[in-house]
This record gives C-alpha cells, structure tokens and sequence, in this order.
C-alpha cells in the first residue's frame, strides 16, 4: 500500500515552497506520496488569532484526499513552523469556534520543522495558548511526535542583519530569555521542543531560505533529519 504523507507550511509560505522536498520524499528511500496542502501566502497573510478555521479546514481536506487517493488507514503530517501548531490543533477533539477536526483517528506520525510550542506573539499566541490549553505536549499517545529545530544562529540585538532579525524573532516568540538564544532564525531551541515528543537539534539548519541555506525543505537539509522518516529515533525529552 502507498505511503501517504501531508505537508503543510507556514506563514506565507506557498506551496511551489515544498516542491522540491516532496519529490525527494516520493523516491527511495521514502516512497512516500506526497500531498501539499494548497495554502497560499495570501491565505497565510490573512490567517490571525481570531480564526484559524480556513487552514484547519484545508488540511483536513488534504488529509481526506490522501487516503482516499492511496486507500491507507493514517498519514504522515510534516509541518513547517506554525503549520506544526495548525495540525495539533487538527488532531484534536476539542471544539475550536464550534468545529472538530479529530484528526488523530488519521495520522500516526506528525513531524514539526521549527514550530514554536509557546508563544508571546501578537497574532498567534492565543491560538497556541488554545492548543497548549487542550492537548499538551505529544497529547495523543497512538501518535509519534517529532519536533526538529535548527540551531545556526544565535541572537544578537547589534549584529548582522540575519542576528538582528533572529533577535527580533526570539524575543517575540519567547520573551526576554530569547535576547541571546539559539535558534534556526525563528524559533529557540527551547520554544521548539514540546514535552514528551521526540526532539531532534540539528546544527547549520536555518527556518527558511531568507534565513540561510540549508532549510528544512532543501535536500541538503533533508539529509540531517530524514532519519525521522526512515526508521531511527531521535532523543526522547
């Protein structure tokens, strides 16, 4: 039977941005068939606290096209930075604004690239707050969790551009402990690793192309988290 897997990305990403990584994924040793949620940068822009219904519905509609197109029971769900926190809050059996997803009785494995697990930012702290809330950490014990984060750069208020903008990023997401933090350009060490889910520190690994090279969905990337995908475990914490 095909091996369905999900991807969905993050703020204003576009789908053309997992192009690549999906045909690595869909040849040896993956074989996985790939399915990128059709989120675009306009919907990504518009996406707020206040509703994240629109994405919700979807990657359960991808996730619903993947088993019907490979017959399989589950999917793997890889999610890029914010999307990780869009599918925990898909796996739930929560009502979100009059809306359940029950997500989990579809996926076995969901992998997050990057995706900050608490947040002091304007726009989405509430909706992570609202996942935290209901489903901690790895929450749903039939599914594997695993979190990977870059570290290649560290925070520096007085730096180059790309420290400078890390910094930015750090302290928005994870307040002043974020001033001198490590991270992958967006997300810390610390605000990337959700209690009881498998974590992966991958060092050189940036959050995006703006951030650097490799990212997660460059092939050269790939190859330091594809263990994940193939059978080896990361660390426990």
């Amino acid at each position: 039977m095909t091996r369905p897997l999900v991807i969905i990305g993050g703020y204003l990403t576009s789908p053309d941005d997992y192009k690549t990584l999906a045909q690595v994924l869909s040849r040896p040793p993956f074989d996985f068939q790939v399915f990128i949620t059709p989120i675009g940068r306009l919907r990504w822009a518009l996406t707020r606290d206040w509703d994240f219904r629109p994405v919700l519905r979807i990657l359960r509609a991808t996730v619903a096209q993947a088993l019907q197109e490979t017959g399989a029971d589950s999917v793997t769900i890889v999610a890029h930075s914010v999307g990780g926190t869009v599918a925990r809050m898909y796996l739930g059996d929560h009502p979100y604004k009059g809306e359940i997803y029950g997500g989990h009785r579809f996926v076995h494995h969901l992998v997050m690239l990057g995706t900050p697990h608490h947040s002091k930012e304007f726009w989405t702290r509430q909706t992570v707050g609202f996942t935290n809330q209901h489903y901690p950490g790895a929450y749903y014990d039939h599914i594997r969790y695993t979190s990977i984060i870059g570290r290649s750069i560290q925070a520096n208020r007085n730096g180059r551009w790309i420290e400078r903008m890390a910094y930015n990023s750090y302290v928005m997401i994870d307040g002043p402990s974020g001033a001198q933090a490590w991270g992958d350009g967006i997300t810390t060490l610390t605000c990337a690793a959700l209690p009881g889910a498998e974590y992966l520190v991958v060092p050189g690994l940036y959050h995006s192309s703006i951030h650097g090279r490799p990212w997660y969905g460059d092939p050269d990337g790939l190859r330091n988290w594809q263990r994940v995908l193939v059978g080896s475990s990361p660390i426990v914490v």
